[in-house]
Protein backbone atom coordinates (compact mmCIF):
# COMPACT_ATOMS: atom_id res chain seq x y z
CA UNK A 1 0.00 0.00 0.00
CA UNK A 2 1.10 3.57 -0.59
CA UNK A 3 0.05 6.63 1.36
CA UNK A 4 0.75 10.32 1.02
CA UNK A 5 1.87 12.38 3.97
CA UNK A 6 0.76 15.92 4.76
CA UNK A 7 0.78 18.45 7.54
CA UNK A 8 -2.56 19.14 9.28
CA UNK A 9 -3.01 22.20 7.06
CA UNK A 10 -1.46 20.73 3.93
CA UNK A 11 -3.21 20.24 0.62
CA UNK A 12 -3.27 16.86 -1.14
CA UNK A 13 -0.88 16.57 -4.05
CA UNK A 14 -2.75 13.77 -5.82
CA UNK A 15 -5.50 11.29 -5.15
CA UNK A 16 -4.79 8.06 -7.01
CA UNK A 17 -1.58 6.49 -8.25
CA UNK A 18 -1.00 3.34 -10.29
CA UNK A 19 2.18 1.67 -9.05
CA UNK A 20 3.66 -1.47 -10.66
CA UNK A 21 5.92 -3.70 -8.55
CA UNK A 22 8.55 -5.83 -10.29
CA UNK A 23 10.27 -7.30 -7.21
CA UNK A 24 13.52 -7.80 -9.13
CA UNK A 25 12.05 -10.66 -11.18
CA UNK A 26 13.09 -9.68 -14.72
CA UNK A 27 16.15 -9.29 -16.91
CA UNK A 28 16.64 -6.12 -18.93
CA UNK A 29 14.93 -7.29 -22.12
CA UNK A 30 11.86 -8.69 -20.39
CA UNK A 31 11.55 -5.66 -18.11
CA UNK A 32 11.55 -3.33 -21.13
CA UNK A 33 8.89 -5.47 -22.82
CA UNK A 34 6.70 -5.22 -19.73
CA UNK A 35 7.27 -1.47 -19.53
CA UNK A 36 6.29 -0.97 -23.15
CA UNK A 37 3.15 -3.07 -22.68
CA UNK A 38 2.00 -1.19 -19.57
CA UNK A 39 2.84 2.31 -20.84
CA UNK A 40 -0.64 2.86 -22.27
CA UNK A 41 -2.06 2.64 -18.74
CA UNK A 42 0.24 5.49 -17.63
CA UNK A 43 1.52 3.95 -14.38
CA UNK A 44 3.36 6.26 -12.01
CA UNK A 45 6.30 3.90 -11.83
CA UNK A 46 7.71 0.44 -12.52
CA UNK A 47 9.43 -0.59 -9.28
CA UNK A 48 12.64 -2.65 -9.13
CA UNK A 49 12.25 -4.45 -12.47
CA UNK A 50 15.72 -6.04 -12.22
CA UNK A 51 17.94 -7.25 -9.38
CA UNK A 52 18.78 -4.33 -7.11
CA UNK A 53 22.47 -5.24 -7.00
CA UNK A 54 22.85 -4.99 -10.78
CA UNK A 55 22.60 -1.21 -10.88
CA UNK A 56 23.80 -0.96 -14.47
CA UNK A 57 20.90 -3.16 -15.55
CA UNK A 58 18.41 -0.97 -13.70
CA UNK A 59 19.84 2.11 -15.42
CA UNK A 60 19.60 0.38 -18.80
CA UNK A 61 15.93 -0.43 -18.19
CA UNK A 62 15.32 3.20 -17.20
CA UNK A 63 17.02 4.38 -20.39
CA UNK A 64 14.73 2.25 -22.56
CA UNK A 65 11.52 2.25 -20.52
CA UNK A 66 8.59 4.56 -21.37
CA UNK A 67 7.54 4.19 -17.71
CA UNK A 68 9.53 5.89 -14.89
CA UNK A 69 11.60 3.50 -12.79
CA UNK A 70 11.58 3.38 -8.98
CA UNK A 71 14.26 1.60 -6.96
CA UNK A 72 16.63 1.82 -4.02
CA UNK A 73 14.70 0.15 -1.19
CA UNK A 74 17.33 -2.58 -0.80
CA UNK A 75 20.42 -0.35 -0.98
CA UNK A 76 22.62 -0.13 2.09
CA UNK A 77 25.10 2.67 1.33
CA UNK A 78 25.40 6.05 -0.37
CA UNK A 79 27.79 4.74 -3.01
CA UNK A 80 25.01 2.60 -4.48
CA UNK A 81 22.73 5.62 -4.75
CA UNK A 82 25.50 7.69 -6.33
CA UNK A 83 26.00 5.04 -9.01
CA UNK A 84 22.25 4.76 -9.56
CA UNK A 85 21.78 8.50 -10.03
CA UNK A 86 24.83 9.13 -12.18
CA UNK A 87 23.02 9.03 -15.52
CA UNK A 88 20.04 11.11 -14.42
CA UNK A 89 17.60 8.43 -15.59
CA UNK A 90 15.98 7.35 -12.31
CA UNK A 91 12.89 9.34 -11.39
CA UNK A 92 11.87 7.84 -8.04
CA UNK A 93 14.25 6.71 -5.30
CA UNK A 94 13.07 4.61 -2.34
CA UNK A 95 15.57 4.76 0.55
CA UNK A 96 14.91 2.53 3.55
CA UNK A 97 16.19 4.12 6.81
CA UNK A 98 16.70 0.76 8.55
CA UNK A 99 18.90 -0.46 5.70
CA UNK A 100 20.94 2.75 5.66
CA UNK A 101 21.76 3.12 9.34
CA UNK A 102 19.18 5.68 10.38
CA UNK A 103 17.61 9.00 9.55
CA UNK A 104 20.75 11.12 9.25
CA UNK A 105 22.32 8.92 6.58
CA UNK A 106 19.00 8.64 4.76
CA UNK A 107 18.46 12.39 4.82
CA UNK A 108 21.85 12.97 3.18
CA UNK A 109 20.96 10.50 0.45
CA UNK A 110 17.67 12.32 -0.14
CA UNK A 111 19.67 15.52 -0.64
CA UNK A 112 21.78 13.66 -3.22
CA UNK A 113 18.59 12.60 -5.00
CA UNK A 114 17.41 16.22 -5.00
CA UNK A 115 20.60 17.37 -6.75
CA UNK A 116 19.64 15.00 -9.59
CA UNK A 117 16.05 16.36 -9.66
CA UNK A 118 14.70 13.04 -8.41
CA UNK A 119 11.78 12.39 -6.08
CA UNK A 120 11.90 10.40 -2.84
CA UNK A 121 9.39 7.71 -1.88
CA UNK A 122 10.66 6.29 1.43
CA UNK A 123 10.16 2.55 1.80
CA UNK A 124 8.98 1.31 5.21
CA UNK A 125 8.19 -2.37 5.26
CA UNK A 126 10.06 -2.98 8.52
CA UNK A 127 7.36 -2.25 11.06
CA UNK A 128 5.89 0.65 13.03
CA UNK A 129 9.15 2.21 14.22
CA UNK A 130 10.45 2.46 10.66
CA UNK A 131 7.13 3.91 9.55
CA UNK A 132 7.32 6.57 12.26
CA UNK A 133 10.88 7.42 11.22
CA UNK A 134 9.82 7.76 7.58
CA UNK A 135 7.04 10.18 8.51
CA UNK A 136 9.63 12.48 10.11
CA UNK A 137 11.85 12.09 7.06
CA UNK A 138 8.97 12.96 4.74
CA UNK A 139 8.27 16.18 6.60
CA UNK A 140 11.86 17.38 6.08
CA UNK A 141 12.12 16.74 2.33
CA UNK A 142 11.55 19.27 -0.47
CA UNK A 143 11.46 16.36 -2.93
CA UNK A 144 9.13 14.02 -1.02
CA UNK A 145 6.65 12.21 -3.27
CA UNK A 146 4.89 9.36 -1.47
CA UNK A 147 5.29 7.17 1.60
CA UNK A 148 5.23 3.47 0.78
CA UNK A 149 3.84 1.84 3.91
CA UNK A 150 2.78 -1.74 4.60
CA UNK A 151 1.82 -1.78 8.28
CA UNK A 152 -1.84 -2.57 7.77
CA UNK A 153 -0.88 -5.79 5.96
CA UNK A 154 1.21 -7.05 8.88
CA UNK A 155 0.17 -9.00 11.97
CA UNK A 156 -2.53 -7.30 14.01
CA UNK A 157 -0.37 -7.22 17.15
CA UNK A 158 2.19 -5.03 15.40
CA UNK A 159 0.24 -1.90 16.29
CA UNK A 160 0.54 -2.84 19.97
CA UNK A 161 4.35 -2.83 20.13
CA UNK A 162 4.48 0.99 20.00
CA UNK A 163 2.38 3.80 21.38
CA UNK A 164 0.62 6.06 18.87
CA UNK A 165 1.37 3.95 15.78
CA UNK A 166 1.29 5.58 12.36
CA UNK A 167 -2.17 5.40 10.83
CA UNK A 168 -3.28 5.99 7.28
CA UNK A 169 -6.62 7.83 7.13
CA UNK A 170 -8.21 8.33 3.72
CA UNK A 171 -4.82 7.86 2.11
CA UNK A 172 -2.97 10.35 4.31
CA UNK A 173 -0.75 10.40 7.39
CA UNK A 174 -0.77 13.27 9.84
CA UNK A 175 2.68 14.38 11.01
CA UNK A 176 2.69 13.99 14.82
CA UNK A 177 3.56 16.84 17.18
CA UNK A 178 4.95 14.46 19.82
CA UNK A 179 8.73 14.54 20.50
CA UNK A 180 11.21 12.29 18.76
CA UNK A 181 9.68 9.85 16.31
CA UNK A 182 6.29 10.34 17.95
CA UNK A 183 6.18 6.76 19.27
CA UNK A 184 7.50 4.83 22.27
CA UNK A 185 8.21 1.11 22.52
CA UNK A 186 5.83 -1.15 24.42
CA UNK A 187 8.44 -3.54 25.80
CA UNK A 188 5.90 -5.85 27.43
CA UNK A 189 4.13 -6.45 24.12
CA UNK A 190 7.41 -6.83 22.23
CA UNK A 191 8.50 -9.62 24.59
CA UNK A 192 5.40 -11.60 23.61
CA UNK A 193 6.66 -11.85 20.03
CA UNK A 194 10.33 -12.93 20.03
CA UNK A 195 12.31 -13.05 16.82
CA UNK A 196 12.15 -16.20 14.71
CA UNK A 197 13.88 -16.81 11.34
CA UNK A 198 10.59 -17.80 9.72
CA UNK A 199 8.99 -14.43 10.51
CA UNK A 200 9.43 -13.09 7.01
CA UNK A 201 7.20 -12.61 3.98
CA UNK A 202 8.14 -15.26 1.36
CA UNK A 203 8.22 -12.87 -1.60
CA UNK A 204 8.85 -15.57 -4.18
CA UNK A 205 6.29 -18.06 -2.92
CA UNK A 206 3.05 -18.44 -4.84
CA UNK A 207 0.26 -16.46 -3.21
CA UNK A 208 2.55 -14.26 -1.09
CA UNK A 209 0.85 -11.09 -2.31
CA UNK A 210 -2.44 -12.26 -0.72
CA UNK A 211 -0.68 -12.99 2.59
CA UNK A 212 -1.95 -16.59 2.51
CA UNK A 213 -1.56 -18.44 5.78
CA UNK A 214 -1.46 -15.25 7.83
Amino acid sequence: MAALSKTPVGRPRCEKLFLIEGHRRFNVGTAVQFAEAMAKYRPTWFEEPTDHLTIKETIEVARRSPVPIATGESFSNKQQFAELLEGGLITYVQPEPLNLGGLFATRKICDLVDTHLGMVAPHSAQGPVCSAACVQLNASLPNFFIHEIFDEFNELWEKEIVTNPVEVVNGYIEIPSRPGLGVDLNIGEIQKHPYAPENVIPLFKKGWERREGR
